[in-house]
């Protein structure tokens, strides 16, 4: 008579397989997780390096914008508002818009420096829900996140000020811009990012030599996971129809910068 293992053996032996085989699976499951998340919190702050350097070295590199130049493409009675903000307008803005949920946030924006200008598109219109109405359009193409142009003068934020009255053009919500060879600087990035939020404060300009001091500050973050940097603290979170992976590929961060322009004036 040979001997063999009972019913009861053999189904406990395969329910102690099947529970090993479960547990393996999800540590495996775990782990890839874990390091997909490690490699895209690595992708963004890098990439953020990248922006800074990028944004510094050209400033560096960039003519002192006469605030007096500018004014004088307004009419007399703007003038003084206009010199009082230091042309302000002629240097930055940043577009926004509420898509319905009571929040109004940053759509695109545009930052002119002198010799350089950035201009991007923000992670909230590149959302499967959002209408392509709210994006800078750059040589025709609606898919530029964030580019770098040579612009003497900082010709192209000349398009945000209306007429001669130093007023935003407030009928504008997707400026287009013509640009020769724009340089996208987020086409080479590790994971799928985009810029957020990106301000800049009103130059410090020196007494004597019009020299301008600049400082600014940005939001880098992943397209993946329903991003809200408005929130009031659960910034990255999965969205309702996300699927298992996206929200542990999530993750964003702020970061400051600030430069000083060194070139010539534009006078």
């Amino acid at each position: 008579m040979k001997k063999g293992f009972t019913i009861i053996e053999t189904t406990l032996s395969m329910a102690f397989i099947s529970i090993l085989l479960l547990m393996t699976t999800f540590l495996i499951i775990q782990m890839s997780s874990i390091y997909q998340k490690t490699l895209t919190v690595k992708a963004v702050n890098s990439t953020s390096q990248e922006i800074i350097e990028d944004i510094t070295r050209h400033i560096h590199a960039s003519t002192i914008v006469s605030a007096s130049a500018k004014c004088s493409l307004v009419n007399d009675t703007s003038r003084e508002a206009c010199e009082k903000d230091a042309a302000f307008k002629y240097i930055y803005r940043q577009y926004e818009h509420d898509f319905g949920d009571g929040q109004t946030v940053p759509t695109n924006g545009i930052f002119c420096s002198g010799l350089y200008s950035y201009i991007w598109n923000t992670g909230y219109v590149f959302k499967k829900d959002k209408t392509e109405s709210f994006r800078a359009v750059i040589n025709g193409n609606k898919n530029y996140r964030l580019v770098r142009a040579f612009d003497p003068g900082g010709a192209l934020c000349s398009t945000n000020v209306n007429g001669g009255t130093y007023e935003y053009n407030s009928s504008v919500v997707s400026p287009e811009y013509n640009i020769s060879e724009p340089a996208e600087l987020l086409s080479t990035a590790e994971a799928d990012l985009a810029i957020y939020d990106l301000r800049i404060f009103h130059p410090a300009r020196h007494a004597y030599s019009g020299q301008a001091y600049y400082a600014g500050t940005f939001v880098l973050a992943t397209l993946q996971g329903d991003v809200d940097i408005l929130s009031s603290g659960e910034y990255c979170k999965a969205s309702k129809d996300a699927k298992f992976d996206e929200f542990t590929y999530c993750a964003l961060n702020k970061y400051n910068f600030a430069a000083e322009a060194t070139g010539e004036t534009d006078e």
